[in-house]
């Protein structure tokens, strides 16, 4: 399929709406171009020859080309952006090539970009934005075999990618994307501080030009870029987030009633639920997360009583931005106040956890295919977005992602799997009496965990506390099996006497073995009800040295209990003379 991409107008806004201004002075300097009036092209170069173009790059920047490597300072941004906005109103008029394109792996979500263009230039570059960044990590990752960096500037400056792609190509691309001291379009978009007036459609065909140039330059070298594969399981995350169903109508109505919220907001919400009804689920939730975030961006900027602008060189105020601060346990911040915890574990779940969906990141980064973004990851985000809007004290959740909630349920598996074992029917007069094990005070499973306003040490004692309780699930599990399989072949005599032996010395050191993994349990358990429910331990260095032998021992008994392994013999040892013996050395700090 071959199309023209004519884009040179944008649907009517309200009055309202166009004096909406997200950004500083500086920043409408570099990013708003006054003119879509284009220039004459066809005199110094042609769309289908890219040779000419790149001499005419060469002609209109001269001298001032920046190397990659070189920083781009804002006052080189400033001298230099009126030239480039002239390079973009001359820019050939991009053509639409699937055998140009298909280097992105995105095809379907360039029809769409490029369908939607001449609506909504807005949506159009969040979406030709990620995947610019998704595609070039792909050709860094395929000239190198690492992974790309996460941070679209690091990745523009790596030497892989201009080796490839060649300076000036890269230089261009650094103007419009690559440095937070220029136009930074992609984070202008998807950080919600562009409305749909602010993106010129100039800036729409001079990404799709890029896009189909590159495919060129690469195929002219036979370089075959290499996918990467986009996230596993990752609708199963979404759905282990339980919600009730989003109704378009209710959030509607609330949206009129908050007097509040900005008309452009207002306006980009209803869109947002205008895409959801049409079945449209990507472009629904590529609307919705900037303006969740620039919401969030306002409130804080209220609270606070700053200004919450785009300004030059300084950190966005992004939801990850907040959950930094939630992290400290000497800042309560007013964000914190201001919602209820559930409300904002799952927000927490949704966008910031390492284990969870991260929707923001992986879609702004164009690591998720159009499929992947079905009707429930957009119900999933219009539900948050309505409970913060209307900002819902009575909302109910409880984290799923967070390390806490993850060692939670690994003590509950664990739990269930020595119950297991407690069921097995065992010869008692064969066993061999047990000595008393050490003393920890017997808590269950915390039923509230908590997820902010944590110390920063807390993370390495709830990440050995989670390897454990994996391994003892493990050793557990081999317990299991080692006895259920060899008293299944004793029923159907099937054991010779030498394999009667061994299950006779199992039996015989099974109350020990038993017992000590047990107390692995307690321990867990104890440690983690300290962090939860009392003061910080005291002594964590110690404690992080005990659990270490702690988890040694775990991982032994794993090894030893397996249903090939006859070696219970060094386990029965090691529970007695080591593991006891250590417990009880660090009972004082363990009981603080």
């Amino acid at each position: 399929m071959n199309m023209c991409v004519h884009i040179y107008h944008v649907t009517g806004m309200s009055v309202d709406e166009e004096n909406e201004c997200y950004f500083c002075d500086e920043i409408k300097q570099l990013f708003l171009i006054e003119s879509n009036n284009r220039c004459d092209t066809s005199s110094v170069c042609s769309s289908n020859n890219n040779t000419n173009f790149w001499r005419w790059v060469e002609e209109c920047f001269g001298d001032r080309l920046v190397y990659h490597d070189q920083p781009l300072s804002y006052e080189y941004c400033r001298s230099v952006t009126p030239a480039f906005h002239e390079f973009l109103r001359c820019c050939p008029t991009a053509v639409y090539s699937e055998q140009m394109l298909s280097w992105t792996g995105r095809l379907d979500l360039l029809s769409l970009a490029v369908g939607i263009a001449t609506q909504d230039t807005l949506r159009s570059s969040l979406i030709l934005t990620s995947i610019v960044e998704y595609s070039l990590g792909n050709v860094f990752q395929t000239k190198t075999g690492t992974a790309p960096p996460h941070l679209l500037r690091d990745l523009l400056m790596a030497d892989a990618l201009t080796s490839v792609l060649g300076e000036n190509a890269v230089y261009l691309l650094r103007l419009l994307l690559g440095t937070p001291n220029g136009i930074n379009l992609r984070n202008l978009v998807w950080h919600g501080f562009a409305s749909r007036t602010d993106v010129s459609p100039l800036y729409i065909n001079f990404l799709l030009f890029m896009l189909s140039s590159i495919g060129d330059r690469l195929e002219k070298m036979n370089f075959v870029v290499r996918h990467r594969r986009c996230a596993e399981q990752w609708g199963e995350l979404v759905e282990s987030i339980k919600l009730d169903h989003f109704y378009e109508v209710l959030f509607e109505g609330i949206l009129h009633d908050i007097s509040a919220l900005p008309e452009v907001l207002k306006s980009n919400w209803l869109q947002a639920i205008h895409l959801y009804r049409k079945g449209e689920f990507y472009q629904c939730v590529c609307i919705a997360l900037p303006q969740l975030e620039m919401y969030l961006r306002k409130l804080y900027g209220t609270l606070y009583d700053i200004d919450y602008r785009a300004k030059l060189n300084e950190y966005y105020i992004i939801m990850d931005t907040i959950f930094e601060e939630f992290d400290s346990m000497n800042a309560r911040n007013k964000i914190h106040r201001h919602f209820s915890t559930p409300l904002l574990e799952l927000v927490y779940d949704l966008f910031s956890a390492l284990e969870g969906p991260r929707i923001r990141d992986k879609l702004s980064h164009g690591e998720l295919k159009l499929s992947q973004v079905d009707e429930t990851l957009a119900n999933r985000v219009l539900c948050l977005s309505n409970l913060i809007l209307i900002n819902d004290k009575n909302f109910q959740y409880v984290s799923i992602f967070h390390p806490n909630a993850k060692l939670k349920l690994r003590l509950k598996e664990c739990e269930i799997a020595l119950d297991m074992i407690a069921l097995i029917e065992l010869p008692v007069e064969s066993m061999i009496e047990t000595e008393i094990s050490p003393f920890l005070p017997s808590v269950g499973i915390p039923s509230r965990i908590h997820i902010f306003h944590r110390e920063a040490k807390e993370a390495e004692l709830v990440g050995l506390l989670t390897r454990i309780s994996s391994v003892q699930k493990m050793a557990v599990d081999n317990l299991y099996e080692s006895l259920t399989s060899r008293l299944d072949a004793l029923v159907r005599r099937e054991l010779r006497s030498r394999a009667r032996n061994t299950l006779d010395n199992m039996v015989r050191m099974f109350p020990t073995v038993w017992q000590g993994l047990t107390l692995v349990l307690r321990i867990v358990k104890w440690i983690f009800h300290c962090l939860m429910e009392l003061t910080e331990l005291p002594t964590t260095t110690k404690v992080t040295r005990f659990l270490k032998f702690v988890l040694k021992y775990t991982e032994n008994a794993a090894k030893n209990l397996n249903s090939k392994s006859n070696a219970w013999q060094p386990l029965y040892e090691a529970t007695k003379r080591e593991l006891y013996d250590k417990t009880r050395q660090n009972l004082p700090i363990l009981l603080c």
